[in-house]
């Protein structure tokens, strides 16, 4: 019959009993199976994931900036991996972070769902943002990748400058990186005079009174 047809004849329940048989064009069966799985492929959204780091100590004027960041990355249609890692005893005032973590979802509701609430990983809470559909439609218009870059120019001008900081090294979000201070450090002289010595202890005072301050803003013993 298969012959007859000028067609296949194909075993598809081997197992079965009897077995059972289907008369059909393998050929052609094999093409619209193709062509089905290359639409699927296609109407798949492959994200990537991009990562804003903060500290529970970041202040509000870079809070602004690594919100836009994260806006930017968001209307890219990637996802954004906001973390806050904590040091020391940081981790004794989750509350901040989670307050820094809420106003981040909030500046990003029109664009952003949150697809993972806060959580911790070792030392770090953490969210996870996805790009509406909407988001998504539009990141690709020559409108929207026009605002990303004329607000990327305006954040760089006022000194700051975009990167993804998923493998970001370490640092002082608000102020020397740890490298940076490092540098800072092996530039010291091995000897000092008198002079230079009290100026020295009087910048250590200072950077300890800042700290202290700090800890004290945050209800830290």
């Amino acid at each position: 019959m298969a012959r007859a047809q000028h067609l296949d004849l194909i075993e598809v329940a081997p197992n079965a009993d009897p077995p059972v048989c289907r008369i059909f064009d393998y050929g052609k069966f094999i093409y619209e199976r193709e062509k089905k799985e290359r639409e699927a492929k296609r109407s798949q959204k492959v994200f990537e994931v991009k990562g804003v780091r903060l500290r529970p100590k970041t202040t509000e004027h870079h809070l602004y900036f690594k919100t836009r960041a994260a806006r930017r990355f968001l209307e890219q249609g990637n996802k954004v991996r906001v973390m806050i890692r904590f040091k020391g005893r940081e981790d004794q005032i989750p509350h901040v972070a989670q307050r820094m973590l809420e106003k981040i979802v909030q500046d990003c509701a029109d664009i952003a769902v949150l697809e993972q609430g806060p959580s911790m990983e070792g030392k770090t809470m953490l969210i996870v943002l996805a790009p509406t559909p909407a988001t998504l439609a539009a990141a690709h218009s020559k409108a929207t990748q026009a605002r990303i870059q004329r607000e990327l120019e305006e954040d760089r001008a006022k000194g700051y400058v975009e990167e993804d900081d998923e493998d970001e090294d370490e640092g002082d979000e608000d102020g020397e990186s740890g490298a940076a201070m490092g540098t800072a450090e092996a530039a010291v002289p091995a000897k000092l005079t008198p002079e230079e010595e009290r100026a020295a202890q009087k910048a250590r005072n200072r950077k300890k009174k800042d700290e202290e301050r700090r800890m004290e803003q945050y209800g830290l013993p």
